[in-house]
């Protein structure tokens, strides 16, 4: 750019020697032909500089940013458990992708850019020095100036950006954690007490980034201001240097001219960039705070011993242990244990004794207060941590798997071993042994891609029971010498729970086993049951001996024995089940079955809609309308937005006029001269104010617009997540990780796309348009030949860099979500993958991701930049053509000087705004990709929804329910039948339970009954009307679930229970009124619960739940956090406090999905006790899924589920007498 001032300048002296008459017309032509020559040169040399520049940048940007989320992640992983037990992590993947766009949007292309001004300004000093140094040192002030502005501004919106990345990273974690319990907020409807919530966090953020309004509005104001006083101190200066005679040709003054205002312009073009450094800076320091933290515990710590062989003797020693978050709490008091190796241990007792505190403690996740924890006598703290956790191999009590298919899920339990790097058919024949031993052999080979069956997020398509023996399989595939089972079998049903049972044993024999169970029969056969409570042992032995010394544990095991003795009784069993065919059993031998074709056609159309590729994009005008229309509350602040625009636009038009008369100026001499130069100075200075003015007001209204879109669609977009129903969250796009990205990245590209750029967007288009009519205006012949043969060709090469860019953008961000997906499951459970030592692996596959995003990147990437090239080349080719030819339109008499510099100005400022329009094609392309998704997700309808024909469509009563020849497939799996013509009614005050194999539909018939989804065939009615015209939300009101994994979110104890109260800001409430008594404050600073008023409910239902006692005894009570998805309390605990939340909902159907599994035996016994006090009030109807057939044996019919239909039904009583399915179960779990 300072070359072509050179050039410039000699072009303004052969002008005016013409024009003086000191040259004549041919000896102008040729020197101009010379000199256009020079401007094509520059031109082709800038676009090969450029294209290298910015496609070498762009390449690094890619590689650097992989390096800090890479780096990033892998601090993450190896912090200490109590690192995440506080909540200070944020939401890792969310974090991972939108802080890394931030970074690479400051060291792409517009770090080249910066490089670029910068160069720019200092060969243009340089230029001028050249030309004349005392004029330019004149002028040198506006560069102190400009940069101590910019300085200021930048440290002070760095540390507000810090503070608003916090909030952010606060309330991703939030979203990320209600995301993942999507059916718990769908139950109880949850959305807009959650939405409320995550928006206090959105409020937050929104009064920070509003006080950088004021500051982009000194900032842009005061750097375009100070270039045209520059300009108006140099003319008048240069003017008054030419009258003394110290200069001589006005060339010199006008080089010196233009090269200060190429200076200040470089320096002024960095603003917007500097907002886009200072969001990279910050987000970079929130990363490398992460980066930089020395965890307590780390895994990847090659430190520590790695003994060759492992015998598994271990030993607790005077162990003392309170968590991190609960220091004034013990769990452990002065607790010793020997565990012998290659003995079985048992522990068991009530929840909260500390029996999985133990586990934790011996896999390391937390450091002992005081005492010693053993191994074959070594301290486990001077062990490799790494190698610890390879030897040692848990199965948690709630499985965690991944997204991908079985046989990798179990590959993980490889990691570490020799069999890591074996050839798949040798993994694969490990693999399939463990699920052998696990009792998963058979239903994996029964799934529609056997072990390459993928699972979908976090094992969603599977069962509870088929989740935990895969789990199991995991843990036994490497053949530990150690296995920590922590309630191994709790969600198997009977007959596979004995199976897997011996198993275990089986697998047991030979190693050090530590067993925590609640289940008193998977654990008879054990060396040593240790008894505990509260932290201490109660007393330990072998069954036989703790059952004839009649003591704690013997109470345990008379609580959970079975009767088998049939009444008189008769069978309930429906004749059609008891008769049933040889055509009958022969069907229920196939598990997969194919749907009817006109369901299947149905299920495909409501997938189709589902997926974002299918939408139609709409263009960046559309988009910008769609956004402001979206927003009326911001009319006025986009009226001083579009008003700032046309001020500011009219700065290049006024100034091509000025220009114009300058050049007039110095063919003049004397006093005239140097008053027509005082006087075009001041209209210098006059154009300064106005761009102060304009550019003030445009940078002020466009952050207070950014930052009010940006909560707003912040918020919409969440809440239009939460709005869809389970279908949607099946997806494996829509995943945990990828939907907590996109609720982050969306609107911050928004953000930038509707800030300050979108002002200078709109000034670049509108000062286009304004000085090419104004050049045409004053020369049409020069200004049509510049415009037509400029501009289409600046534009198409444009308009083809936004198309490829905004594919490559596509590409990228569902790349990225895929590797956010890693992280997102990787952090969400950093307990099983760290107990499994995955940590690298979980590295690898997230490098891979990201590989895989950028090779995939890099040819559209590199086409790209040649289009980005010419945007950049073409002004100095046609700026080159409009000298030429005006030149000669002057030598031959066909328009005058003035005319010409009007006209060139004109269309250089045009070339000029061209060039600075598709320097934010990249906010253009990701912010138009951002707002499609969010107009895609806001108009997608979920299939099971309130809409205007069902809006006051509630259940009359809660019963009874009806289920009339009901099949049902899962979206995602068309060909796969998981009901298979269900017919059965549950009457009004009946408690009824599923009984049966995992994977048999249990869980699915509650999901039904849920209206998670709608059946394939058949119908559902309640009290003779039918769910699917109901609306979702009035009968849900009436409707209570306890999941089989309980869920916890962000808050306090007493927050999550009063979850469980109906939604006052929803309308139709149940009764027609919203009682005072069931209040909650629902603001937008805060979800939370008129505390007087509730206290009294919630406790009666925590007593109901057996939790009172434990949530009293806690310093805060029921304001005691509950942490990130319940991970301050025990699984036990966790449960007790959800049945607590489906309790205090008063429901009139009560759906309980192995409600008590966690539980301890005696919590148990008076948790049923106060279920079935529940079931029995008024005319409840209460379903129960069950494995421990303790808990139901007195409902008052129980199904018996095998492939999706019901085989038997009775009371316990009959199904005894009947001597079929049912008796086998109660026989495998009965105890001597």
């Amino acid at each position: 750019m300072a070359l072509q001032n050179v050039v410039f300048g000699k072009f303004v002296t052969t002008l005016t020697d013409f024009t003086s008459g000191k040259t004549t017309g041919e000896t102008m032509r040729s020197d101009t032909s010379s000199l256009a020559l020079y401007l094509v040169l520059i031109g082709i040399a800038r676009f090969l500089l450029s294209y290298a520049y910015n496609s070498l940048l762009t390449y690094n940007s890619h590689r650097v940013v992989r390096t800090i989320r890479l780096a990033y992640l892998k601090a993450a992983l190896s912090q200490e458990i109590a690192f995440f037990d506080l909540g200070t992590g944020g939401s890792i993947a969310a974090q991972a992708t939108a802080n890394g766009r931030l970074i690479q949007g400051g060291i792409s292309e517009k770090l080249g850019l910066t490089a670029q001004a910068l160069s720019a300004f200092v060969t243009a000093f340089i230029v001028a020095f050249a030309t004349n140094w005392k004029l330019t040192l004149i002028t040198l002030c506006i560069a102190p100036a400009t940069i101590i502005v910019m300085a200021v501004t930048a440290f002070i919106e760095a540390g507000l950006e810090t503070q608003i990345l916090e909030i952010y990273a606060q309330a991703n974690s939030f979203a990320e954690g209600v995301l993942a319990s999507v059916r718990t907020v769908h139950a109880f409807e949850m959305r807009s007490r959650l939405v409320n919530k995550f928006d206090s966090f959105l409020a937050d953020a929104h009064r920070v980034g509003d006080k950088i309004s004021l500051l982009f509005g000194i900032l842009f104001s005061s750097e375009y201001c100070i270039v045209y006083l520059g300009f108006a101190l140099a003319f008048w200066q240069g003017i008054q240097m030419l009258s003394r005679g110290e200069i001589e040709t006005s060339g010199e003054v006008f080089t010196v001219l233009l090269s200060v205002t190429i200076a200040a312009l470089s320096i002024t073009a960095l603003a917007p960039y500097s907002i886009d450094f200072t969001r990279a800076a910050s987000a970079a320091a929130q990363m490398f705070a992460l980066v930089d933290r020395q965890s307590a515990i780390d895994p990847f710590d090659e430190s520590g011993e790695q003994p060759s062989k492992v015998i598994g003797h271990i030993e607790l020693n005077n162990v003392d242990f309170a968590y991190p978050t609960r220091p004034g709490i013990k769990v452990l008091d002065d607790f010793s244990l020997n565990v012998p190796a290659g003995k079985v241990t048992a522990l068991v007792g009530q929840s909260g004794s500390g029996k999985s505190t133990i586990v934790g403690l011996i896999e390391r996740w937390y450091s002992v207060s005081s005492g010693h924890i053993k191994l074959d006598g070594r301290p486990i703290t001077e062990l490799n941590t790494s190698w610890l956790r390879k030897n040692v191999r848990l199965v948690q009590q709630e499985p965690v798997l991944f997204q991908g298919s079985v046989f990798e899920n179990i590959r993980h339990g490889l990691v570490g071993t020799k069999w890591q790097d074996a050839p798949r058919e040798v993994q694969l024949e490990k693999v399939q042994e463990a699920a052998r031993l696990a009792f998963a052999h058979d239903f994996i080979s029964e799934l529609p891609q056997g072990y390459d069956t993928r699972i979908g997020q976090r094992g969603g398509l599977l069962s509870g029971g088929q989740k935990q023996r895969i789990a199991i399989a995991r843990s036994v595939v490497s053949e530990p010498k150690i296995l920590l089972l922590d309630e191994a079998t709790s969600a198997l049903d009977p007959h596979a729970e004995g199976i897997v049972q011996e198993a275990l044993d089986r697998v047991s024999e030979g190693r050090t086993t530590i067993v925590i169970a609640h289940k008193l029969a998977t654990i008879r056969k054990a060396d040593n049951i240790v008894v505990m409570k509260k932290g201490k042992i109660v007393e330990q032995g072998t069954h036989d001996s703790l059952i004839n010394s009649d003591g704690a544990y013997a109470q345990l095991v008379k609580i959970q024995n079975l009767s088998l003795d049939p009444s008189n009784t008769t069978s309930k069993t429906e004749e059609a089940d008891a008769s049933e065919t040889k055509d009958d059993r022969d069907d229920l031998a196939k598990p997969m079955t194919k749907v009817a074709t006109h369901d299947k056609v149905r299920m495909e159309e409501k997938t189709s809609r589902d997926d974002y590729d299918n939408h139609t994009q709409l263009g960046f005008i559309s988009v910008v309308y769609r956004l402001v229309k979206a927003s009326p509350e911001l009319r006025w602040w986009y009226l001083l937005l579009a008003i700032g625009c046309i001020g500011a636009s009219a700065a290049f038009p006024g100034q091509a006029i000025l220009l114009a008369n300058v050049s007039e100026v110095f063919t003049l001499k004397g006093s005239e001269m140097v008053d027509k130069g005082n006087f075009y100075a001041s209209m210098f200075i006059i154009l300064a104010a106005g761009c102060f003015i304009s550019y003030f007001a445009l940078g002020y209204a466009a952050n207070i617009v950014a930052q009010t879109l940006s909560h707003n669609f912040r918020r919409q977009s969440f809440n239009d997540m939460l709005r869809q129903d389970l279908q949607f969250f099946d997806r494996d796009e829509n995943n945990v990780g990828a939907l907590t990205s996109r609720v982050d990245s969306n609107p911050q590209a928004i953000l930038e796309l509707m800030g300050f750029n979108v002002g200078l967007i709109f000034i670049s288009l509108l000062n286009i348009l304004g000085c090419s009519i104004l050049g045409i205006a004053y020369s049409w012949k020069l200004g049509l030949v510049v415009v037509l043969a400029g501009l289409p060709p600046f534009i198409g090469s444009g308009w083809c860099k936004i198309r490829v860019d905004a594919a490559l953008d596509r590409t990228v961000s569902k790349r990225n979500s895929n590797s956010a997906a890693v992280a997102s499951e990787a952090v969400s459970a950093i307990r099983t993958v760290s107990s499994l030592a995955i940590e690298q692996s979980v590295l690898d596959q997230y490098l891979g991701e990201m590989n895989q995003a950028i090779n995939g990147s890099m040819k559209p990437m590199f086409t790209m930049m040649i289009w980005f090239a010419l945007t950049q080349s073409i002004e100095y080719w046609f700026m080159g053509l409009g000298f030429w030819y005006g030149c000669r339109l002057v030598s031959f008499g066909e328009i005058k000087m003035f005319d010409f510099f009007v006209t060139f100005m004109g269309v250089f400022y045009a070339g000029q705004a061209t060039t600075q329009l598709f320097l934010f094609s990249s906010s253009i392309t990701k912010g138009k990709n951002a707002a499609n998704y969010m107009f895609w997700l806001h108009q997608l309808q979920p299939t099971v929804a309130e809409t205007s024909e069902n809006t006051n469509q509630g259940p009359k009563s809660g019963g009874p329910i009806v289920l009339d020849h009901v099949r049902f497939s899962y979206p995602l799996r068309p060909d796969t039948q998981v009901l298979r013509g269900i017919d059965l009614e549950i009457k009004k005050g009946q408690f009824a339970a599923f009984v049966g194999a995992s994977g048999c539909g249990k869980s699915t018939m509650i999901a039904m009954l849920e209206r998670f989804y709608d059946p394939s065939s058949g119908s559902i009615r309640i009290d003779g009307d039918d769910l699917t015209e109901l609306n979702p939300r009035l009968y849900r009101r009436i409707v209570s679930l306890v999941q089989q994994e309980p869920t916890l979110f962000h808050g306090t104890i007493r927050e999550n229970i009063a979850l469980g109260i109906d939604d006052p800001t929803s309308s139709g409430m149940r009764d027609g009124t919203q009682s005072s008594s069931t209040a909650i404050v629902t603001t937008a600073a805060a979800a939370t619960v008129d505390v007087s008023v509730l206290d009294k409910q919630i406790e009666a239902a925590l007593r109901a739940a057996n939790a009172w006692d434990f949530v009293s005894s806690l310093p805060e009570g029921l304001s005691t956090p509950a942490g990130s998805n319940g991970t301050q309390l025990s699984g036990g605990q966790r449960q007790r406090i959800a049945i607590a939340r489906s309790l205090i909902r008063n429901p009139s159907v009560l759906l309980l999905d192995e409600a008590t599994s966690a539980l301890d035996t005696e919590s148990e016994k008076i948790v049923q006790n106060a279920l079935a006090d529940a079931a029995e009030e008024g005319d409840r109807i209460t379903i129960a899924v069950a494995h421990r057939l303790s808990t139901i044996k007195d409902a008052d019919v129980i199904c018996v589920f095998y492939l999706g239909k019901i085989v038997e039904m009775g009371t316990h009583a009959e199904l005894i007498s009947l001597g079929g399915m049912y008796k086998k179960m109660c026989e495998a779990q009965s105890l001597d």
